[in-house]
């Protein structure tokens, strides 16, 4: 199945996968930014927050729709450290699998139930794509790709 998410999610999740694909150890390690984000650190945090997506999928189709508040920022800086300490092929497969794994279950979705997260559903976004484009923008900015 497919809905109006599944071009922009596939074309930015290729985009995604193909520059994590070419990146160097050391390129995973260079500063994209001054808080303390490496590449790897953004590369992680996209796998990340797809997967929270993926999960959070999973539990309204179980047990209805409902409010998953977070402090994005919060979260964000706390992760630092962890994904930091992953190693550069265990986040190039996280990165793989959680893309993956949320697209998939976006074009899965039922009309319905799409309709419903719409609706209800925020702030859990169906297009993946912005948030991969930005991060690959960011990335490729840091490496002058």
């Amino acid at each position: 199945m497919s809905n109006e998410y599944t071009a922009v999610n596939a074309a930015w999740r290729k985009k995604l996968l193909a520059l994590t694909d070419r990146l160097s150890d050391a390129d995973m390690a260079r500063m994209v930014s001054g808080q303390g984000w490496t590449v790897g650190v953004a590369l992680g945090h996209l796998a990340f927050w797809d997967q929270r997506a993926r999960v959070l999928l999973k539990r309204w189709k179980a047990g209805g729709i409902g409010d998953s508040p977070n402090d994005i920022d919060v979260v964000n800086d706390s992760m630092i450290p962890f994904l930091k300490a992953i190693p550069p092929a265990e986040v190039r497969r996280l990165v793989r699998e959680a893309a993956e794994g949320i697209d998939a279950e976006i074009d899965n979705l039922a009309p319905d139930f799409l309709a419903r997260v719409e609706l209800n559903g925020k702030p859990m976004r169906l297009d993946r794509g912005k948030h991969r484009e930005h991060h690959v923008a960011q990335i490729e900015k840091t490496l002058s790709l």
